[in-house]
């Protein structure tokens, strides 16, 4: 057997047929090279910058913008990077006065024995730390891009329309603004099925199946994402590939998911127990409902609800988003409505089992269904506003999946029907929305004025017609054509909301007078800590200074009980057993006054602690 028989049916094995093989090997090749240099410069999508400017310094971004409204990751989860690396990698953090664990839901490169499932951070002890954090969100975009390629093709989508539908999915809403700090939940979520689907024997695939699982798991303990994703995915399986639901591949599968089990309780077991007996996040007990109908139109219509990344419903730039890519438009103007109509007649099962699961998890969103009925599928625990990432995970790959089924024209009516469509939403959200009480942020000439994203969106598809017309492709090559317009229109739109932000300032913070004076601080307290008012999140940790400042993700009782010894028991547990940012600020007793921040007097810090 020659070596390339060999290569050749490995690529088989994940869905390739043997004329595709060699294409997919160059779109690996490319994906690696891309991925080699994004290392060699290295580069982050981190909005740390907005970190740097807290501590006095003037760095910015080598490309775009960094962005306030990433806190959880510039002032949380790339603090608590830094700060892994300044302790050597302990489990335990040696800067803040708390010493609290570094083992959390969140992957960090701590050394113990959960390494194993974190192929994201095992650069870390082979590299430079900037190279390293470089290699860490490479790893993420790999496995997304590559993964759900290859899921894709496992259920039947054609070769470039299943790269072009991964690209429009990474570069969808959701995914780019939550991307920096729950990549490692969208990246992974994919692999566990590959691995199921694949055609192997039960003896390899048990533990490639276990570790995909655990990869996924570990890489960041997120169920308000994990739980729609795995349901979402779950009934793909069930509609496009049930000939691999056999007794022998639900046996391996039971088998995985207690393996998965084991190793979860024995690694989490401890933080578990502390996290559920919290007042937050444990004690959350959710119900269906409270989705905004027009957030759901974004889902057809990507920039109904936006001018650019700003929103025009009264939330934020992360919570009005949805999966949303041009797909859905694209392939509702421009496909074969007699090809749609055959491929959803013989396909009748599989798209009312999809129908269904899209019904499901839309009534979840918008209906006040009880906790107690939410429970049976563990939704309980999923908030309405993050199911729209599994409702956008199923929606978008049913339609990659069907439209490799049907065939599409590109005619100058459809274009113009298309273009239309696009002017008129977008005249109708950025002007609209100043007619419904309650809802824009931005008046008429704002909105109007900056809301050119289906523009720049509508160029791809124009010169895609044009190249169409001009060299008279055939209509076999239209659905790929279309979905590659689709994915530039995503990546020049939604894919810039992340910034090319080099690694080297993140490790190697640039000394400034705030933290001259912040270290002098600690260097003078009788504790041996700096107490700065306001709310820094866990960058002076990061940074090197031990400081009651911080974001705690698991309450630290102990700490704070001795601080506050007569404080009574409800109202000491209502501020401190939570995730919180610990805030010192001038209040004469510590208080919560969001689930997520603990108020501390500034004063109670900067006399000596007892032991």
């Amino acid at each position: 057997m020659t070596g390339t028989t060999v290569e050749l049916q490995r690529w088989s094995l994940l869905g390739f047929s043997w004329t595709e093989a060699q294409t997919a090997r160059v779109l690996l090749i490319s994906l690696l090279a891309v991925a080699a240099v994004y290392v060699g410069l290295a580069l982050t999508p981190s909005h740390y910058a907005m970190g740097l400017q807290y501590l006095g310094s003037h760095a910015r971004p080598l490309l775009l913008s960094a962005r306030p409204i990433r806190s959880d990751e510039w002032i949380v989860l790339t603090p608590l990077f830094q700060t892994a690396v300044r302790g050597g990698f302990s489990t335990f953090n040696q800067i803040s006065p708390y010493h609290e664990s570094l083992k959390g839901f969140w992957a960090l490169p701590i050394l113990d024995w959960s390494l194993v499932f974190k192929p994201q951070l095992w650069g870390f002890w082979v590299l430079p730390p900037a190279y390293a954090y470089s290699l860490y969100f490479a790893v993420l975009w790999t496995a997304f891009l590559a993964g759900y390629t290859i899921l894709l093709r496992q259920f039947g989508a054609d070769l470039w329309i299943a790269v072009f539908g991964a690209g429009c999915l990474f570069c969808s809403h959701l995914v780019q603004v939550w991307w920096t700090s729950h990549g490692a939940t969208f990246a992974f979520a994919p692999w566990p099925i590959i691995a199921f689907l694949l055609p192997i024997r039960p003896w390899l695939k048990l533990p490639l199946l276990f570790w995909t699982c655990a990869v996924w798991v570990f890489g960041f303990v997120y169920p308000p994402f994990m739980i729609p994703a795995a349901f979402a995915l779950g009934i793909l399986l069930l509609a496009f590939r049930r000939d691999m639901i056999t007794p022998a591949n639900i046996a391996v599968a039971v088998s995985a998911i207690a393996c998965l089990g084991i190793s979860f309780v024995l690694y989490f077991s401890d933080l578990i127990q502390i996290m559920q007996a919290t007042v937050y996040p444990g004690q959350r007990d959710i119900w269906g409902g409270g989705v905004n109908e027009m957030r759901l139109l974004a889902y057809l219509f990507p920039f109904f609800t936006t001018v650019r990344f700003s929103p025009l419903l009264a939330t934020n730039e992360c919570e009005v988003a949805v999966v949303s890519t041009l797909l859905p438009l694209t392939v509702l103007v421009f496909v074969s409505y007699r090809s749609l109509t055959e491929t959803l007649r013989d396909n009748f099962v599989s798209f009312g089992v999809v129908g269904l699961g899209l019904i499901l998890m839309l009534a979840w969103m918008t209906l006040p269904i009880p906790s107690s009925i939410g429970k049976i599928l563990l939704w309980n625990k999923v908030q309405p506003g993050r199911m729209v990432w599994g409702f956008g995970l199923l929606f978008t790959i049913s339609i990659i999946v069907s439209a490799s089924r049907c065939t599409f024209v590109i005619s100058k009516e459809r274009i113009a029907f298309f273009l239309a469509i696009m002017v008129s939403t977008w005249f109708l959200s950025k002007a609209g929305f100043n007619w419904v009480p309650g809802y824009s942020y931005e008046k008429n000439p704002g909105a109007l004025m900056r809301g050119y994203f289906e523009w720049v969106a509508i160029v791809p598809f124009v010169l895609s017609a044009g190249y169409v017309w001009y060299f008279g492709q055939p209509t076999r090559n239209s659905g790929r054509i279309l979905f590659g317009s689709a994915f530039v229109s995503g990546a020049i739109t939604f894919g810039m909301f992340n910034p090319f932000q080099q690694a080297f300032p993140i490790f190697d913070i640039p000394e400034t007078p705030f933290l001259t004076a912040l270290r002098e601080q600690a260097k003078t307290n009788p504790n041996g800590w700096a107490v700065m008012p306001g709310m820094y999140g866990a960058l002076f940790s990061g940074a090197g200074v031990p400081a009651i400042n911080h974001t705690l993700t698991a309450p630290q009782l102990s700490f704070f009980r001795r601080v506050f010894p007569s404080m009574p028991e409800a109202a000491f547990n209502d501020a401190f057993n939570r995730y919180a940012h610990i805030i010192p600020t001038d209040v004469p007793e510590p208080r919560s006054p969001s689930p997520d921040q603990a108020w501390v007097p500034i004063k109670a810090f900067t006399t000596k602690i007892p032991g």
